[in-house]
């Protein structure tokens, strides 16, 4: 009965926290997705129920990692915000805490994986797949999903209680989604296994065949990996172990980042209100962890994978770019530009620091020097992104000089990127969680693979920043005319609503 009280009490908090809108918007896009991806493969419809069993692991691996450490994060930063640990203990256990928050996200899990069946089947019933689906296949699919989801999402519940900024386990949970999906496309071996965002691929029972020359795709049911299940129940066990030993022993006044500790630099640096103190948050920040491994991470396996289809790939050092960039930037990089706009208004978003900062600065000049201080980090990272290119080629026994249009595929990847930052900026501002415009800019990132294949790829800033990075083709052939007036009004447009949501509303803080 008291586990029953605790479950309600943190559905309770989560009440007006858009959490169920966040599935929902989630499913939605899922759904979405796989509803293009059939209409572009009208042609092997035959093998319908055969092609959704192997693109959703795929889907799940880029998407459900960030997801998941959205979901820690909203259910465990109403505590370190409100600073509520001590006064929790008075109501409950330890093991009633982790126990609670671990079964809330449990409940979560549960409602997306049947909505993920309802969509599977009502995707099979729309396009008029053949056959009968092969509803034990499903089922396991689905168990598969709900344990692999669970262990994600105690990794990523223990690292934000472990870590009260959650930048941290956000970056590391963009960090592991994107290691986990780079997995997905290397031989099978134990990597799969040991590495709990590989578990995805790891648990796959369809495989592929691909003729290169005809491109036909035959599907077929393959043998998961010799010990997946043990892993899945080992992470499973080891996990909740960890869990509640941090839970029963970490003191709960130990945090290092308070709303007190905000305070009191709020009011040091308000007489700085400048560029450089937007610079100064970022001290010790934990968002330079995921500035280094995400990029190098995308460098080590496209070089692998560009090492191990020579055959194919025959164009040397463009060959090189689109497998280093391509998954970085349809997929990870716009989140990684999420993270750094969300941890530039966290300040603003805590206490009254609010009241404290408009009184000392104008709305444009505020909005102004974020966008510089998230332009100086997108400067950066695509700087190291071809710092790691170059290497690279340098140790992939490339002998000719490096493409000339390096220069010109990172500035348009800048002006490109500044339009993800302006919107992303726009988000963080208007919704005051962290994690939600991470979510955001995830899902906006894999629309842009749709928009840019049917040739919008000007609608969106997230498909602007791939196209600019030629991260589909180097080769590709630019209309810069589309793409200068794409990026100055798309950033005009998001820097003009951040400045009036600042003037003509009244800014909630912290309650």
């Amino acid at each position: 009965m008291t586990s029953l009280l605790n479950l309600k009490l943190e559905f309770e908090k989560t009440k007006k926290q858009g959490m169920w809108l966040l599935v929902l918007a989630l499913w939605l896009f899922q759904h979405a997705y796989l509803s293009f991806c059939m209409k572009r493969n009208l042609d092997i419809l035959s093998q319908g129920w055969l092609l959704l069993l192997y693109n959703m692991p795929l889907l799940n691996a880029i998407i459900l990692p960030v997801f998941y450490a959205v979901l820690a994060s909203k259910l465990i930063d109403c505590e370190h915000k409100e600073n509520t640990w001590k006064l929790l203990e008075t109501l409950q256990s330890k093991t009633g805490i982790f126990l609670s928050k671990a079964l809330t996200g449990l409940c979560y899990i549960l409602l997306f994986s049947g909505m993920q069946l309802v969509s599977i089947f009502v995707i099979g019933s729309s396009f008029h797949f053949v056959g009968s689906p092969d509803f034990g296949a499903y089922m396991l699919y689905s168990v598969q999903t709900i344990l692999i989801s669970f262990i994600l999402y105690l990794i990523q519940l223990i690292l934000s209680f472990t870590f009260s900024n959650q930048a941290v386990s956000l970056c590391i949970g963009l960090a592991g989604g994107m290691a986990g999906l780079f997995i997905m496309f290397l031989p099978r071996s134990i990597l799969y296994e040991i590495i709990p965002w590989g578990l995805f691929g790891a648990n796959m029972f369809v495989a592929m065949d691909w003729d290169p020359v005809t491109r036909d795709m035959n599907f077929y049911y393959d043998a998961p990996l010799n010990g997946a299940f043990f892993w899945v129940f080992l992470w499973i066990c080891c996990l909740l172990i960890i869990g509640w030993f941090l839970f029963q022993k970490r003191p709960v006044e130990g945090f290092s980042f308070h709303v007190k500790t905000l305070k009191q630099n709020a009011s040091k640096q308000i007489c700085k209100l400048h560029v450089p103190m937007e610079f100064a948050k970022l001290k010790g920040s934990p968002i330079w962890i995921a500035f280094i491994i995400l990029p190098l991470i995308s460098a080590f396996i496209g070089t692998f994978n560009y090492l191990g289809n020579i055959a194919i790939l025959e164009d040397l050092w463009y060959s090189l770019w689109s497998q280093h960039t391509i998954f970085l930037c349809y997929f990870f990089m716009p989140a990684l530009l999420g993270v750094y706009c969300s941890y530039l208004w966290r300040l603003e978003h805590t206490g009254t620091n609010w009241n404290q900062l408009l009184v000392h600065i104008s709305p444009w000049k505020l909005v102004r020097n974020k966008l510089l201080c998230a332009a100086f980090i997108l400067g950066l990272s695509l700087l190291w992104i071809t710092a790691l290119f170059l290497l690279c080629g340098k140790i992939a026994g490339f002998t000719s000089a490096a493409p000339s249009e390096i220069p010109e595929w990172i500035v348009c990847g800048f002006l490109g990127g500044l339009c993800i930052c302006c919107i992303q900026l726009f988000f963080s501002l208007v919704i005051r969680s962290f994690a939600i415009p991470i979510a955001m800019a995830l899902m906006g990132s894999i629309a842009s693979l749709a928009l840019t294949s049917l040739g919008f790829w000007n609608i969106l800033p997230y498909s602007i920043f791939s196209v600019g990075m030629r991260a589909n083709n180097p080769l590709f052939e630019l209309d810069y005319g589309t793409f200068g007036t794409s990026c100055i009004c798309i950033c005009g447009l998001f820097y003009v609503l951040s400045v009036l949501y600042l003037k003509y509303t009244d800014v909630r803080t912290q309650e």
